[in-house]
């Protein structure tokens, strides 16, 4: 007889708790962690990349003609996420959640700037989704995975492009940026990019002033570096600034020398084994980027994926090779930046861990940069200090009844400045705040690009069928397919369970990290959260949770896994699960 499967229905809305650690004994030697999330990549068809936009559905994203072999080791070496999305299609909130586990609308700074203006949704952009301490809610200093890993015995680095604080221009100096990134956690920072660079002289700024571009031999030699004299275990984050156009890659290889860098005149050239080690110096190195590539585009990619091999290269030569997760994944997607359609939220993601991965390995289920830094800390065997959005999905992704639940019961939310928007199972729910082109990205780009621009607008992203859809001329979003004048009852729930999660981020409250799901209920959707006191007062971490229990859970039994006290609060809603035997 099979065993039981959990078969939910869109019935009704309740709100639960992430189970963000759900289950692992922490190993003996703890593994060392690299994140590593270039700037713009493109998302190449042979990754699995979602479809074209409704309007250039056969344009091919190939990879550059000589491949991407180190990219492509840790891809097929290792766990692919099928189906891994941005909680937040731009640079700095995509970093944000990365390194919070938190959606971007719960970053400190955006509470307060929302409080202040007495907005009935947060503003979800670059310049208010920062790592700040602001009236009591710690972001930089406390809530954030560097910190914890700081706080657990981890060496933390960081190399690269930073984005998550709000440096004055004026006042602006390595040395005080430098410090600025160390106190959010990272005892380490060397090969800085406070900001993006600008693209001109008449934009020159006491941080980008000409005199440097992007240096990808600088930051992979600081983070070699680290590697060599870390004593394990280590943490490092690693935010290379290619290829993004903010400076023109050819430019920077052929206007400027790895000498070059935010920092100053670095002196010498870097010797690094991999990458430069074998050329009489940098600029022969270089030269082989545009002798391998054809376009600015495969520019990019190539020195970035030499960057990669002499990483690989380090860890190889330290014998940290076997022990250490190397998470690989976009910042957003390309083909429609900015938005929350498909080609702007769904990135690439590889995790390369010999000690767990055997090459090959796919998880075909939904998963958030709000999971990264959840699931790096099950792996360490760490609980964080702070509440998450994200879950882990460590267990899961070797637990088919797990990937189940990821697959089909959990919802996943994404915002861009005041849209939002939910995913649950094949099921995928947009709201645009408003049909203006200045206020919504999404609407813009929506537009042009033959999207679905209503207001409200239910997708099937599996097109009728089980399985999430991705042939590059099959665009489920396109402007004939909303479905939400044909399905208004599931458009209906959709929209509460979105409703859900914009009023537990919502800054009128005080910060509830309960999830917001379609289950299998006989209760109506949660009650609002509680009004908090002061539009800017955080609540203490843990302030909203209630005392842990053991409720029937909309999530397959997973007694035999459990090996701490890792569950943070009980159910809002009692759920009614039906199993049946199939």
């Amino acid at each position: 007889m099979k065993m039981p499967i959990l078969v939910a229905r869109l019935i009704a809305v309740t709100c639960i708790t992430p189970f963000s650690f759900i289950g692992v004994s922490a190993e003996l030697t703890k593994p060392n962690i690299i994140i590593m999330q270039p700037d713009d990549l493109a998302f190449f068809d042979t990754w699995g990349a979602p479809p074209n936009n409704p309007n250039t559905p056969q344009r091919p994203v190939n990879l550059p003609s000589v491949g991407l072999p180190n990219i492509e080791r840790l891809r097929t070496g290792g766990l692919q996420m099928m189906q891994a999305y941005a909680a937040s299609p731009m640079c700095g909130t995509s970093r944000y959640s990365t390194l919070t586990s938190k959606y971007a609308s719960r970053s400190a700074l955006n509470r307060v700037r929302a409080g202040f203006n007495n907005e009935d949704r947060a503003q979800v952009i670059i310049p208010q989704t920062k790592l700040e301490d602001v009236n009591g809610m710690n972001d930089c200093s406390e809530d954030n995975i560097a910190a914890t890993f700081q706080q657990n015995g981890y060496q933390t680095a960081m190399m690269g492009k930073w984005h998550l604080s709000n440096i004055d221009d004026e006042s602006y100096t390595y040395d005080s940026a430098v410090q600025t990134v160390q106190g959010c956690g990272f005892t380490h920072v060397k090969g800085l990019y406070v900001q993006n660079m600008v693209k001109d002289e008449e934009s020159f700024n006491n941080y980008s002033d000409g005199s440097f571009s992007h240096n990808m031999e600088w930051i992979t030699y600081e983070a070699v570096e680290f590697i060599k004299a870390s004593d394990e275990p280590f943490f490092l984050y690693f935010n290379p600034t290619v290829p993004h156009q903010s400076n023109s890659v050819s430019s920077a290889l052929r206007d400027f020398s790895c000498q070059d860098t935010a920092a100053g005149k670095l002196g010498f050239d870097p010797i690094i084994e991999g990458m430069t080690g074998g050329y009489s110096g940098c600029e022969e190195y270089r030269q082989t980027i545009f002798d391998r590539g054809n376009t600015e585009m495969d520019y990019g990619a190539i020195w970035l994926d030499d960057s990669v091999g002499a990483l690989l290269t380090a860890l190889e030569m330290k014998g940290a090779f076997e022990n250490t997760i190397f998470l690989f994944q976009g910042d957003h997607g390309m083909d429609e930046k900015a938005s929350l359609y498909e080609g702007g939220i769904r990135i690439p993601q590889f995790i390369h861990y010999p000690a767990k991965y055997a090459a090959g390995t796919k998880f075909d289920a939904p998963v958030s940069t709000i999971d990264v830094g959840a699931t790096m800390l099950d792996f360490a065997g760490i609980t964080p200090g702070y509440p998450m959005d994200g879950i882990s999905w460590m267990d899961a992704t070797d637990d088919a009844e797990l990937e189940l639940y990821f697959k089909n019961d959990r919802c996943l939310f994404f915002e861009q400045e005041r849209d939002r928007a939910a995913r649950c199972g094949c099921d995928k729910y947009l709201n645009i705040y408003e049909q203006l082109p200045r206020g919504s990205t999404t609407y813009r780009r929506g537009g042009r690009g033959g999207y679905s621009i209503d207001l409200y607008n239910l997708f099937d992203m599996c097109g009728g069928e089980t399985n999430y859809v991705t042939e590059m001329s099959t665009n489920m979003e396109e402007v004939s397919l909303n479905l939400a004048s044909l399905a208004p009852e599931k458009a209906t729930l959709l929209s509460e369970v979105l409703q859900c999660h914009i009023d537990r981020t919502n800054w009128r409250y005080d910060p509830d990290f309960s999830v917001c799901n379609v289950a299998i209920s006989t209760g109506s959707p949660a009650s609002s959260p509680t009004t908090a006191s002061s539009p800017t007062t955080a609540s203490s971490p843990m302030s909203s949770s209630t005392t842990p229990t053991t409720n029937e859970r909309d999530v397959p039994n997973m007694s035999n896994t459990i090996s701490r006290d890792l569950f943070q609060k009980s159910f809002f809603t009692l759920i009614i699960v039906v199993l049946i035997n199939d």
